[in-house]
């Protein structure tokens, strides 16, 4: 994942001296106030492509990305041009190993920008209910598998990122998460704050 995200960077500051801010149709290129965003983590195409690219002879064996890949969905909504609520939803239903995974999340975030790269802070807090679960992870779906139990985990982290709009309101970006987490799993209960309860994450975001 480090792998993709300094180079990722690297492109956006490069990518600075093209700042026009309105299309040749007239159309902002950044959100505005009321405007929705439905989004989704990258890293699993990235990765399913570096597979291909990589190991041509077990090409035609990758696994195509899916829910078991931490594909949730990242809503939110701009109530003011610095300001988004965000909502996060999800599940993953694996009917090889028979396990089943849902999560919800709520979040505020500020923005910081006026040109095509953006950047974003801001707090998250998280719920996931299911029968698997890695708890290194704070926002991604469960895939440590525990047999014949079930498991909550709920979240909380301040996140801090950026995003920059390749087109009109379709952006790119990072974000970095750090909190703590619990986890219930199988009576027992694990706390964890820090190292064990970080993430990175790469997103593509469409606004409309």
């Amino acid at each position: 994942m480090k792998d993709f995200i300094l180079p990722l960077l690297f492109f956006m500051c490069l990518s600075l001296s093209s700042q026009d801010l309105i299309t040749n149709k007239g159309e902002s290129i950044l959100p505005e106030i009321g405007d929705w965003s439905v989004g989704t983590t990258a890293h699993p195409i990235i990765n399913f492509i570096s597979s291909v690219f990589t190991d041509q002879s077990s090409s035609l064996s990758t696994t195509m990305p899916s829910f078991g890949d931490d594909l949730y969905f990242y809503m939110k909504k701009f109530t003011s041009h610095d300001r988004a609520i965000r909502y996060i939803a999800g599940a993953d239903f694996d009917m090889h190993e028979e396990t089943w995974n849902i999560g919800l999340g709520y979040g505020v975030e500020r923005r910081k920008g006026n040109t095509r790269l953006q950047g974003m802070y801001g707090y998250t807090g998280f719920i996931g209910v299911g029968d698997t679960f890695d708890s290194a992870d704070l926002l991604s779906i469960p895939t440590s598998i525990y047999e014949d139990t079930y498991n909550m985990n709920m979240s909380f982290s301040a996140f801090i990122g950026c995003e920059y709009f390749i087109i009109a309101k379709i952006a790119i970006g990072a974000e970095y998460h750090y909190g703590c987490n619990l986890n219930l799993n199988n009576n027992k209960t694990y706390f964890n704050i820090g190292s064990n309860a970080n993430s990175t994450t790469l997103k593509i975001n469409f606004y409309f």
